[in-house]
């Protein structure tokens, strides 16, 4: 009996802790406002946004721009706010909740988020290091080539 009651009491711990790890998980989340295609359309980098995560202060991005902020917990709300010309004056706001999960890190393609598409969401720019270090390592160049071109010396 008494050994029940102690597989029991493990359970629970072992549960509890698996559920304050997924609430209070940390999301980095990479902002990029950069021209990208996809489906076969072209979507201009926005001029001028105003960025806010999780109701912490906005950012402001402008083209070819890319920022990180940091999220807690397993949803969040994104608010794009869309500026005029001259970054006064809101002319559009879009909002969307996201739940990442167990994911650490993520990239929103601004672009993609202002238009509606619902595939904003872009591999965080970490992996993207790290397959191009993969592909590198199979050609025989250093990691370091991926920065300072194959003909230069890593830097020490």
């Amino acid at each position: 009996m008494r050994a029940l009651q102690r597989f029991a009491v493990l359970c629970l711990i072992l549960v509890l802790s698996a559920w304050l790890f997924y609430i209070g998980r940390e999301h980095q989340v990479f902002l990029d406002n950069k021209t990208i295609e996809a489906g076969g359309q072209s979507f201009r980098a926005l001029d001028f946004v105003r960025v806010s995560v999780a109701g912490k202060p906005p950012v402001e991005l402008m083209p070819r721009d890319r920022d990180v902020m940091a999220a807690v917990g397993p949803r969040f709300t994104v608010k794009v706010e869309l500026m005029d010309e001259f970054g006064e004056e809101v002319e559009r706001v879009v909002e969307k909740e996201i739940t990442p999960g167990f994911s650490g890190d993520m990239m929103l393609s601004l672009p993609l988020l202002a238009a509606g598409r619902d595939d904003f969401l872009l591999p965080p720019p970490t992996a993207a290091l790290v397959r191009e270090d993969r592909e590198d390592s199979e050609k025989g160049e250093p990691p370091d080539a991926i920065f300072n071109g194959p003909d230069k010396e890593p830097p020490l």
